[in-house]
C-alpha cells in the first residue's frame, strides 16, 4: 500500500503536466520604417492621426502669483482627452518650464468625425497635482490640419502643443502566429495591413507556404519564410476556420498600426 501511494504520489505532476493543453509562442512577422519618398498605397486612413505632445511652455509663477517650487521651476506634464475621456499623457518632466516629453507617448489614434480634443497642462505634485492650463480645442480646424499641429494658449500664461499628422505608416505583412506540431496558426493580424487586406483571419491555417507543406518545414524555415518576403509575393495555401481552402499573395505594404493594437510610431 505504501508502494502504491508513493507512486501515485510521483506520477501526479506527470498527470498535471499532461492534462494541460499546450501552450505556443506567438510569432510575429517583422514590420520596419518605410523608406523616405517611398509611395505609400494606400494611404493614410482619414479616421487615424498622429499625435504626440512636442513641447510646453509653463508661465513663470502659479495661478496664485506663487513661484513654482524652492528652484522656480515646475515638474509638468500634459494630457489628451477625446470627447471627455483620457487618451493618453506624457510622463512628468521634472525642473523646467519649457518640456519637450522626449518619451512622450506616440502614434497613431482613432478619431472620429464627432471626437472633440481637450488639452490639458498640469504640474506634479507630491501632494496634489494642479492644472496649468485647460483647452478644449472640439475638432480640429482646417489651419491646424495643414499646420499639423494643434497649439493652445491658456488663460492663465502658458502653451503646448500636439503634432496632429495624417496616420504614420509602418512596413509589413502585419500578422502574427503560432508554430503548433506540424501546424501554422495565424492569431493576430494588424488593421488594415496586407494580411488582413487578403481577407486573412485570426485562426486560419496556413498549410503550405508556396509548394512546401508547413509540415514538412521546420520551425526556423517557417520563421524565414515570413521574414523574407520576395518582391513578387510570399504565397500561401491557408485553410480557414470554416473549411474552405484558399490561395493567397501576401505582399509586403505600407500598414498604419493604432497604438492600441503596435504601441509607438515613429
Amino acid at each position: 500500500m505504501k508502494r502504491s501511494l508513493a507512486a501515485i504520489l510521483l506520477l501526479a505532476p506527470v498527470l498535471a503536466l499532461t492534462g494541460c493543453p499546450a501552450v505556443y509562442p506567438e510569432l510575429g512577422t517583422r514590420t520596419r520604417p518605410m523608406t523616405p519618398g517611398q509611395p505609400v498605397d494606400p494611404g493614410p486612413p482619414a479616421e487615424l492621426r498622429w499625435m504626440k505632445f512636442v513641447s510646453g511652455r509653463v508661465p513663470d509663477r502659479t495661478r496664485d502669483g506663487r513661484p513654482w517650487g524652492a528652484n522656480g521651476k515646475a515638474s509638468p506634464y500634459a494630457k489628451l482627452l477625446i470627447s471627455g475621456k483620457e487618451l493618453f499623457r506624457t510622463s512628468v518632466q521634472s525642473g523646467t518650464l519649457e518640456p519637450t516629453w522626449p518619451d512622450a507617448p506616440r502614434g497613431n489614434f482613432k478619431l472620429g468625425p464627432t471626437d472633440r480634443l481637450r488639452l490639458e497642462l498640469w504640474d506634479s505634485d507630491p501632494l496634489n497635482d494642479k492644472p496649468i492650463g485647460t483647452r478644449d480645442v472640439g475638432q480640429p480646424g482646417e489651419q491646424q490640419l495643414m499646420d499639423k499641429q494643434i497649439r493652445v494658449m491658456f488663460d492663465d500664461g502658458g502653451e503646448v502643443v500636439l503634432a496632429f499628422e495624417p496616420a504614420h505608416p509602418v512596413q509589413g505583412l502585419g500578422l502574427w502566429y503560432e508554430l503548433r506540431t506540424e501546424s501554422c496558426f495565424l492569431t493576430r493580424l494588424l488593421e488594415g495591413s496586407p494580411a488582413e487586406r487578403a481577407s486573412l483571419k485570426a485562426g486560419d491555417e496556413v498549410v503550405k507556404i508556396g509548394t512546401r507543406d508547413v509540415k514538412t518545414m521546420s520551425p526556423d524555415e517557417v520563421k524565414s519564410a515570413f521574414n523574407a518576403v520576395p518582391l513578387d509575393g510570399l504565397s500561401l495555401t491557408v485553410k480557414h476556420a470554416a473549411g474552405a481552402i484558399g490561395d493567397v499573395t501576401l505582399k509586403e505594404g505600407p500598414i498604419y498600426p493604432t497604438f492600441s493594437q503596435f504601441g509607438p510610431v515613429d
